[in-house]
């Protein structure tokens, strides 16, 4: 009984041991994993694990944001890391340390480098054509649109072009240039403009008939010679003419409430020191000069029907109010200018400028033009 005894009670020792191995394995398997990990079964069976052998910071191509891959980062980019090149390279100098470094055509030091210097403010050297100005060597830059035909320009070797103070006239760009030598009996140059300072005045390059389509369309023949000759405020040129009832003062609004501001010709000749002037005592020279800035001969007339005094010269010739050509009609000429410069004083006396003959309203004649 004892030899079963003692056998049976290993047989039981050796049962509950083998139960206790089952409970243990049953408990493993049972043991849940986290929603969506790696260990998450699927209809296939478990997902493979990992090589228990692998280390999960070699294998990866992107870095670990954790707490422990940041200092390793950090003690790799410092001054006694192992990564060598941004260990040991210094941050490159700033424009204005007086060294030129790689990038850098020059540098004279921040208190040189400058725009109107050699050297700018950003370490390039200064040339022709970059839009800044070298005092020491140019005159001016326009950067690329620096050239050689137009006026007021910069050339393409950053020198001044031709422009209003240079002292030589552009006939074409200027009436007047106020650094050139100041003529006896010019009106006075606006150095800004390079215009006279004084209301224009010139005699019609085109000639006419009486039939003028009234004085109002006579001013638009003014305005319209004006205008094709470029000349300034063209659409308030006006006629010197009279209908047998306007006056130079009555017609030319803006002149005559402006005293003391000259007329002139277009080639600056002054005519009279003011509308008032012009009325009272005549040009002080004859005003034979186109708006195309041709001279005209002696002894051309124009129309005008405006006697001594800015009065009407007559009350009804004047070509049926300038609207008809026909040859019994007849209204007042001017002379534009004597035969001979002898002559000049006698015909100034006598007014022949405005009022020298009366005319068959057939024939032609020009018209005197003056701005308002």
């Amino acid at each position: 009984m004892r030899d079963f005894n003692r056998r049976g009670r290993l047989r039981i020792v050796g049962l509950l041991a083998t139960l206790a191995a089952c409970h243990e394995g049953s408990d493993a398997i049972a043991q849940p994993t986290s929603k969506g990990g790696p260990n998450e079964p699927d209809d296939e069976g478990p997902a493979p694990q990992p090589s228990p052998t692998t280390d999960p910071t070699t294998t990866s191509g992107e870095p670990d944001m954790g707490t422990s891959s940041t200092n390793t980062t950090s003690s790799t980019t410092g001054t006694t890391g192992t990564t060598g090149e941004a260990a040991s390279t210094a941050a490159p100098a700033t424009c204005g340390d007086g060294v030129q470094d790689p990038g850098e055509q020059c540098d004279d030091g921040y208190l040189q480098n400058n725009d109107s210097a050699a050297c700018t403010s950003t370490c390039n050297l200064g040339v022709c054509g970059d839009g800044l100005v070298r005092a020491d060597t140019e005159q001016c830059d326009h950067g690329a649109n620096n050239n050689d035909t137009n006026y007021g320009a910069c050339t393409e070797s950053c020198t001044y072009g031709p422009r209003c103070g240079d002292g030589v006239l552009q006939p074409d760009q200027e009436e007047c240039d106020a650094s050139a030598p100041v003529l006896e009996g010019k009106a006075a140059c606006d150095p800004a403009a390079c215009r006279f300072m004084a209301r224009v005045a010139f005699v019609s390059a085109g000639q006419y008939s009486g039939a003028l389509g009234g004085l109002g369309l006579a001013d638009v023949a003014c305005a319209g010679a004006a205008a094709a000759a470029g000349l300034d405020n063209a659409g308030s040129f006006k006629a010197w003419l009279s209908d047998g009832v306007a006056t130079p003062q009555a017609h030319f609004k803006q002149a005559a409430a402006d005293p003391g501001y000259p007329y002139a010709r277009l080639d600056g000749q002054l005519l009279a020191d003011d509308l008032a002037d012009l009325v009272a005592h005549g040009p002080k020279v004859p005003l034979d000069v186109t708006e195309t800035g041709v001279t005209l001969p002696p002894l051309e007339f124009a129309w005008t029907n405006i006697g001594v005094g800015g009065l009407p010269f007559s009350a009804v010739n004047h070509c049926k109010e300038w609207t008809s050509d026909a040859a019994l009609l007849t209204a007042r000429a001017g002379k534009i200018s004597p035969a001979s410069d002898a002559e000049l004083p006698a015909w100034k006396a006598a007014f022949r400028w405005t009022s020298d003959a009366t005319r068959s309203c057939v024939f032609t004649a020009r018209l005197y033009c003056l701005e308002d």
